[in-house]
């Protein structure tokens, strides 16, 4: 189902109460299977209410609307909107296979929320047909790689703040955007833009226009 890639899925082994019993006692589990869905933090927003294909759908696009961070399913989409709010860009290239859905848990860890609201994040499957994969020399790769890039460099991709490949764990990957965001803040910035344009006066000098 594709709502189901709009948000993070956990599966937990119970065993009809033999195993990961706090779990089960801190959210109230009576009976198997129980689909809760909860916010950043660990705190339960809504059970599962209907069991039909639409029904679940609606759940879950609801939800996701609600407590998703937005992000971009392509990098030039990021960019525009990380040069309005002069944000990095965080563009996450992902697979289908586990280490891709640990690194997308490890950023949406509770101790990384403050911190990921300072990046414009894309989300791209890495598909070898796909022209921002390509662009970012990932589309053979089988590893997630996240690249932390300046929304204003005329080739981002040939010049990352920072490139990351693999699993990451919630603290590894604090450091390494923090210090990527370190990076960013610490650029010079572009004042050319802002400098009168100047003309010849004539006399073999120049005058502001």
């Amino acid at each position: 189902m594709a709502a189901a890639q709009k948000i993070q899925c956990v599966f937990v082994d119970c065993d009809w109460g033999k195993k990961n019993s706090d779990l089960s006692d801190k959210y109230g589990v009576k009976g198997y299977p129980t689909t809760i869905f909860v916010d950043p933090d660990g705190t339960e927003v809504a059970k599962l209410g209907g069991r039909d294909a639409a029904s679940v759908e609606k759940q879950i696009l609801e939800i996701a609307e609600k407590y998703v961070k937005p992000s971009f399913d392509s990098v030039d989409k990021a960019i525009e909107k990380a040069k309005e709010d002069k944000k990095p860009v965080l563009i996450f290239f992902f697979t289908q296979k586990g280490d891709s859905q640990a690194l997308e848990q490890a950023m949406g860890d509770p101790t990384l929320k403050e911190l990921m609201e300072k990046f414009t994040l894309a989300k791209i499957e890495i598909k070898k047909d796909n022209a921002d994969a390509k662009k970012y020399s990932v589309a053979s790769s089988t590893q997630p790689v996240l690249f932390v890039t300046d929304p204003n460099a005329e080739k981002p991709e040939a010049k990352p703040i920072k490139k990351l490949t693999g699993k990451k764990g919630p603290k590894e990957l604090k450091k390494d955007l923090e210090d990527a965001l370190k990076k960013f803040e610490s650029q010079p910035k572009d004042e050319k833009k802002d400098e009168p344009e100047k003309k010849d006066d004539g006399m073999g000098g120049d005058k502001d226009k």
